[in-house]
């Protein structure tokens, strides 16, 4: 089974699967495909992290395919500015990473040659395919930030599909991910792709260069474990904001005592939005490079939800954290294979179109995950050269014994915790399978202006008793249409072991499907 927010990409993982390929090249291909049809969300110059669980050698593995700030991404570049711009060449400053992990995956549990992956993605970029409803919405919203770049005005707005079902293609970003599959992993760090894109950086002002990018390294990591209802609840450290969600998922579990008398309804949304601001809160104290503090650790003890859940009250709010506005657009996909490998994987650029930064020779956007350092004071996530900015890219588990059982994640920057939180709350607490769970009304906690407080967003769906009973317990609550693309593209894979039976679910916000074999 493959989850994907785009139908072609899930397409393109079952053909793999069918053909015989395992779950690690299906997904690769599914990330190679979202790469050319999805390039608001996701693309070869951003990064990328998986879980990956090796049925083989009965082990959940993870990888960290984020990518470091340049040597030259120096606090005095960024002199006389509060903070780093959000899009054009000051915000390309860190390496993509995404490649790098598709080839660590490849490498280390694939069994097709790369340019057979690759071979759907490429056929898409040369031949065009008809824009989805948000990535030709995206173009025409974003129309301004992406003329400020001679080549991304080219590519994707006097070129960019206007409408939805405009055919559009990407010619040389498919000349890319050939010349990727022929030569391998060293091509865009090393080879051609890499000096177009330092030769690219240097010309526009970026502080990218060709010896960060040859410099690069993802690395293999062990996921890191809370618990939720019985199960392990499974995902990656910092600098990803993962722990978010376990110290959430404790907490809730904590304050409920494991009793769901109202499934959706006020008492449980209230339960589930206190333990995820208390969790904000955790991260933001302590999540930034991985080589820092592992003051985290502490974080994810059983003691520590004890103790929020202790400090929250059934009928009224704590104390508001304050999260940046990071909405953040990104890709998430899972698949399951007929070995019982699984595979949870996110990708993305970071804000939709990345820095807004078109290589002209390569047809790729450069990311902007640099944008979540900070400028000034010595702190977590402060900007220092070399260094690896604040995550919140994170793919996730459940598993019992150590064998996954659900599949899961999304995106939407801050909101990925807070999907995750709602999704195995419905799946595990209140019965649902995946696509049930997916298709419930959502809340997000957070910004939506850098001007505004945050507050509680919800949909609509979520019904006038629970929204009254949710102002009346203190939220400030604004409420949104039936079905908002800003709470996220979830997809999730439930696994029943005992019955050899895959539940799969793909989120109508998004434009993806959820298919099985």
């Amino acid at each position: 089974m493959v989850t994907a927010p785009h139908a072609s990409a899930a397409q393109a993982g079952i053909a793999l699967l069918q053909d015989g390929g395992n779950a690690a090249d299906a997904i690769i291909a599914v990330a190679a495909v979202l790469s050319v049809v999805y390039p608001h969300m996701t693309g070869i110059g951003g990064d990328a992290f998986f879980l990956y669980y090796d049925a083989a050698g009965d082990r959940i593995h993870g990888y960290n395919g984020s990518g470091a700030a340049a040597a030259m991404a120096t606090p005095e570049r960024y002199a006389g500015l509060s903070s780093i711009p959000e899009r054009g060449p000051l915000a390309a400053l860190t390496v993509p990473g995404t490649v790098d992990a598709w080839f660590a995956l490849a490498q280390r549990f694939g069994s097709r040659p790369m340019h057979e992956i690759l071979a759907p993605a490429v056929a898409l970029a040369r031949e065009g395919a008809p824009a989805a409803p948000s990535f030709a919405a995206a173009t025409q919203r974003l129309r301004e930030t992406l003329a400020s770049d001679p080549a991304a005005s080219e590519l994707l707005v006097r070129d960019g599909p206007a409408h939805t079902g405009d055919v559009w293609k990407n010619a040389r970003l498919g000349d890319a991910l050939e010349a990727i599959g022929r030569e391998g992993r060293s091509w865009l760090y090393e080879g051609d792709g890499a000096r177009s894109i330092s030769a690219y950086a240097e010309r526009i002002g970026s502080p990218l260069h060709g010896a960060d990018l040859a410099a690069h390294a993802g690395f293999f990591c062990d996921p890191i474990e809370g618990s939720f209802f019985g199960f392990e609840s499974l995902t990656l450290p910092p600098n990803s904001q993962g722990l978010t969600l376990l110290i959430a998922q404790q907490t809730f579990e904590a304050f409920t005592g494991g009793e769901q008398d109202d499934p959706g309804g006020p008492a449980q949304v209230h339960a589930a939005v206190e333990s995820m601001r208390l969790a904000i809160n955790d991260r933001d104290a302590v999540v930034g490079d991985p080589g820092g503090p592992a003051d985290w650790k502490r974080a994810l003890s059983l003691d520590h939800a004890r103790e929020h859940a202790r400090r929250m009250r059934p009928y009224e709010t704590l104390g508001r954290p304050e999260p940046a506005l990071d909405r953040g657009d990104t890709s998430y996909f899972a698949c399951v294979d007929g070995a019982g490998n699984a595979v949870s994987f996110i990708q993305s650029l970071f804000h939709g179109f990345g820095s807004g930064v078109v290589v002209p020779d390569l047809g790729m956007l450069l990311n902007n995950r640099g944008t979540a350092f900070e400028l000034g004071a010595n702190g977590i996530r402060t900007l220092v050269p070399r260094r690896r900015p604040f995550h919140t890219l994170m793919p996730c588990m459940l598993a019992r014994a150590g064998k996954p059982v659900l599949v899961y994640g999304s995106m939407g920057g801050d909101a990925q915790p807070q999907i995750g939180l709602q999704i195995s709350t419905h799946i595990v607490a209140n019965g649902l399978d995946p696509q049930a769970a997916i298709e419930q009304p959502r809340w997000r906690y957070g910004k939506d202006a850098p001007h505004e407080e945050a507050r509680l967003h919800v949909e609509r769906r979520l019904g006038e008793t629970c929204i009254a009973g949710l102002r009346a317990r203190g939220h400030d609550v604004e409420v949104l249409g039936d079905w908002e693309e800003s709470m996220g593209h979830a997809g999730a894979i439930w696994i029943d072991r005992e019955r050899r039976v895959l539940t799969g679910g793909s989120d109508p916000r998004s434009d993806g499907l959820a298919l099985g074999l």
